[in-house]
């Protein structure tokens, strides 16, 4: 959608809508399943109210990174949060109706607000089942995305004893933590990304990876602070070097992504990802049978390594088609 809208700016509302009711048809199964999974009525009418209250307020998301209008979304962000924290301070909680009634009166009113506040005015639109097939490859990468994360976790979780277990999965939550500050810089100037000259998105993406290595080493250093302090992870330093090689690719080749989108080349980005991905389960594998489950820390960071030189590799070629774009 924020590509759509960056090369059609005229035709926004027309194309978020549209691209709107065709998901939304995915809420009549999703219906049916809470119907059989509610033990009564009201329990289902909660469910309701939440998944809908949640399909909306996702929805904002392509319009609130489009239009830049992160104050609106910090603010409902704490409208929300300010009632789930007033309700379970002052309610004696009987799990897990009222976490289910309060999560759903919390996420509504969050979709209350993007509704109000970031909406645009409603337009004709139809149900195009073209949206569900442009939508389809960025679905796959984001959940990509997931399985790399989460891969080596689930591997330990099966063959590792739980004192392990949870050490591994506070380490590298820490650290892939980290690596989510690359989206939080980056996200923001989306619309750019798909609008810019070659010699601007060089000097981009040469910032952020320069942004990037102080904000790795700076918060690597505060993150290795708290979980010797706080959670008593006497690790080895060479652990947390590769923390800090692992969080750091992300700020070099997500901006490359993005030259992907562009160029409408997601399927490359899909079979990149799910190799790293690929590659990450099985030397995590390998590792652990071998009895050393903290070595699955360093087939995270080769993944994510060699993912990076795939992505630099290919950058030439990728500014290379923007340029004739532009001519």
């Amino acid at each position: 959608l924020i590509r759509s809208f960056s090369n059609n700016p005229a035709s926004l509302s027309r194309l978020f809508y549209s691209n709107f009711l065709t998901r939304s048809l995915f809420l009549i199964p999703a219906f049916a399943i809470l119907l059989l999974i509610s033990s009564n009525l009201s329990h289902f009418s909660w469910l309701v109210l939440w998944l809908t209250s949640q399909f909306i307020y996702q929805s904002a998301e392509s319009l609130i990174v489009y239009s830049r209008r992160f104050g609106v979304q910090v603010i409902t962000e704490l409208i929300s949060f300010s009632i789930l924290f007033l309700f379970i301070w002052q309610i004696n909680l009987k799990a897990p109706d009222d976490l289910i009634f309060i999560f759903s009166i919390a996420t509504a009113v969050k979709a209350l607000g993007v509704l109000i506040t970031i909406f645009p005015k409603p337009v004709k639109a139809s149900i195009s089942f073209k949206e569900l097939a442009l939508g389809l490859p960025f679905f796959i990468i984001g959940f990509s995305g997931l399985i790399q994360s989460r891969v080596d976790q689930y591997i330990i979780a099966l063959f590792c004893e739980q004192s392990v277990v949870g050490s591994y999965q506070i380490f590298l939550s820490a650290f892939i933590l980290i690596q989510s500050f690359s989206s939080i810089i980056i996200v923001p100037f989306q619309k750019m990304l798909y609008r810019i000259n070659a010699q601007t998105y060089n000097r981009f993406q040469l910032k952020v990876s320069l942004l990037g290595g102080v904000l790795v080493v700076a918060s690597g250093t505060i993150v290795s602070g708290i979980l010797s302090y706080y959670y008593q992870l006497n690790l080895d330093w060479r652990f947390y070097l590769v923390g800090l090689l692992l969080s750091y690719p992300p700020f070099v080749y997500v901006p490359i992504i993005f030259l992907y989108y562009r160029l409408k080349k997601e399927k490359e980005v899909i079979w990149v990802n799910y190799l790293g991905a690929g590659f990450n389960l099985l030397m995590t594998l390998i590792l652990v049978y071998s009895g050393n489950p903290f070595g699955a820390i360093v087939s995270s960071c080769i993944a994510q390594w060699m993912m990076l030189f795939w992505y630099s590799y290919r950058k030439k070629s990728l500014i290379n088609a923007v340029e004739m774009s532009h001519m």
